[in-house]
């Protein structure tokens, strides 16, 4: 065994010494900078671990506007153990990007479910693998970033204590870029908390959780990505829709079942893309059906106005795809409205309301330019009411519509096409019309007659661009009231905005035209010689039947300081009288 073991440690001394000296023994001869040659050995060691190559990063400068801000908002929900239930999640933060791999931020969050309450704030690192792995590519919508951070919570369950709590916590955040500033993103993490963040202590002393996130950030320093278009007005939309809506609140729909809520109800929108989000703004009105204090069917007028907030799923989903056949898009905003509504019981019977809404719009592109859409909405409407008694009842509307309507979308390409060149005209015009000094009593729709009232007015105006124009008229009416007949006579001074051209551009071969118009209006009548002030608007719809004359169609609705007629009413407590009408008319431009 002995003489074995010496043969086995001699052949290793062998092949020890057989590699070890051909590679001490393997040299080359290079150049100095002196010029003479030297010896350098050969090491394999120097190959065998190369250095990795790291890409660069988006460029970080602390003085780029903005300074590498951003701020998030996300939802979500979080599993603690013990048996709770998913625990939904809500909160908002601020971070700071510090170099092209490397973020911080903080996070204001709060928590609930049926047997716990939490609320907290969390410190995080955000580290953005992707582009440390891959390098940074300009137009990329995709990043992939890893999270670390800490944190601190007060709990408290149902019945119980409060308590604080600390974590530990790490995940993964994928991020997509929605264009030069907005990013959506999706955000798993795993939780390690001290004790007591579920409001039960255990014997590990720590409690585990998992959660996930979801929401959008804001950069207030833009990325270099691939914008959709290169000018301002493309995607800028206007919509007209109609449909059924109602009040579908437990005691309304207990008193008059799922179908009698419904009326009519119509709207008028302005907006724009900035794919895949948008902005829309909205004028809306109609009529429903709802109970009143005598457990009676009674109608409830409404009208107001919303701002809401578009993401247009097919560019969200496929960036590479601008102009779809077929669009699916989500809306979210908030409304501001009024309601009208009868019962003795009711001290005010006119009632601003307000709210959060929400749509999900479909909508087929028929041309490149022109959609038919349907709309799904529900609105939460609130508003105080009033009783005769004194009493004063907090009330909530739970409003669902379906409409349908019409979309002009403006398009690049199209709107390159038709661009002209526009001359400023001055113009005249003559129209007949009917109104209605708004009042609740004395109205039916089958003596409309006795209610309705009818104008004629005479004026000349200015378009002195392809968007605004000015105008000047004079007008003799008859206002129709129960009790006493008025006879005004009204000068008004309004600015138009032509919204066709604003969209679409001038087209000299355009035969319908959209404008919206604002203007003050001076009213006397024969009533206790009285003169009236009012602010106006309305719209107005111009066909053109050749180059120098047209016809037109025009709504508007003035607001009067004071009661303009006998049977008038008032709103507010600075007595405000409305006053609808139309007018059909002609119009000569020179």
């Amino acid at each position: 065994m002995v003489m074995k073991l010496n043969y086995i440690i001699s052949a290793l001394c062998a092949c020890v010494c057989g590699v070890a000296v051909p590679v001490k023994g393997m040299a080359q001869e290079v150049k100095t900078e002196q010029g003479d040659s030297a010896k350098v050995f050969f090491n394999a060691l120097d190959y065998t671990l190369q250095k990795r190559y790291i890409p660069k990063g988006r460029e970080i400068s602390p003085g780029d506007p903005g300074k590498n801000v951003f701020v998030s908002a996300a939802v979500g929900g979080l599993q603690l153990g013990g048996g709770l239930d998913m625990m939904y999640l809500g909160g908002f933060s601020i971070g700071k990007e510090v170099s092209p791999f490397n973020a911080y931020r903080a996070t204001f969050l709060g928590g609930k479910n049926n047997m716990l309450k939490m609320a907290g704030v969390e410190v995080d690192h955000l580290f953005n693998l992707s582009d440390y792995l891959g390098g940074y590519r300009k137009g990329a919508h995709v990043n992939l970033l890893t999270v670390v951070g800490v944190g601190a919570y007060a709990s408290q369950r149902s019945g119980g204590e409060k308590n604080v709590s600390a974590s530990l916590h790490g995940g993964l955040q994928l991020r997509y870029h929605l264009g030069s500033h907005w990013d959506w993103f999706v955000e798993p993490k795993l939780y390690l908390f001290t004790d007591k963040i579920d409001g039960v202590q255990c014997n590990e002393r720590y409690d585990l959780a998992y959660g996930i996130t979801g929401g959008l950030t804001y950069r207030f320093t833009g990325l270099p990505v691939q914008a959709k278009s290169e000018d301002a007005g493309d995607n800028l939309f206007l919509e007209a829709a109609m449909g059924l809506q109602g009040d579908y609140s437990s005691h309304v729909r207990n008193l008059l079942g799922k179908v009698r809520p419904l009326g009519p109800t119509a709207s008028l929108s302005l907006g724009k893309w900035f794919m895949p989000l948008g902005v829309r703004a909205t004028a809306f009105g109609g009529l429903h059906f709802t109970d009143n204090p005598e457990g009676l069917k009674g109608k409830e007028l409404y009208a107001g106005g919303r701002v809401e907030a578009l993401l247009n799923l097919n560019t969200l989903l496929k960036p590479s795809v601008t102009d779809p056949r077929v669009e699916l898009n989500l809306a979210a905003g908030y409304e501001l409205g009024a309601v009208a509504h009868r019962s003795p019981q009711y001290a005010k019977k006119f009632r601003w309301t307000s709210g959060p809404t929400g749509a999900v719009q479909l909508v087929y592109f028929v041309t490149e330019q022109i959609g038919v859409f349907g709309e799904g909405r529900y609105s939460l409407s609130n508003y105080t009411q009033p009783y005769e008694n004194g009493e004063v009842y907090d009330r909530r509307m739970h409003n669902l519509s379906a409409v349908f309507g019409v979309q002009y979308r403006r398009r690049k390409a199209r709107f390159d096409e038709k661009r002209g060149l526009f001359e400023p005209y001055n113009f005249v015009y003559a129209s007949l019309g009917s109104n209605f000094p708004v009042r609740t009593s004395g109205i039916s729709l089958k003596k409309w007659r006795n209610w309705a009232g009818q104008q004629a007015s005479l004026g000349i105006g200015r378009q002195y661009s392809a968007f605004s124009g000015v105008r000047a008229s004079i007008e003799v009416g008859r206002w129709a009231d129960p009790k006493l007949v008025a006879y005004p006579l009204t000068l008004s001074a309004d600015y138009l905005l032509n919204v066709t051209n604003m969209i679409g551009n001038y087209n000299p071969d355009r035969i319908f035209d959209l404008n919206a118009f604002v203007g003050v209006a001076y009213t006397h009548h024969d009533l206790e010689k009285k003169h009236y002030g009012a602010l106006e608007g309305g719209l107005l719809q111009e066909f053109k039947v050749s180059d120098s004359w047209s016809i037109y169609a025009e709504e508007y609705a003035r607001m009067y300081k004071g009661r303009i007629t006998p049977s008038a009413r008032v709103f507010t407590s600075n007595e405000v009288s409305l006053l609808l009408g139309g007018n059909l008319g002609l119009k000569y431009r020179f």
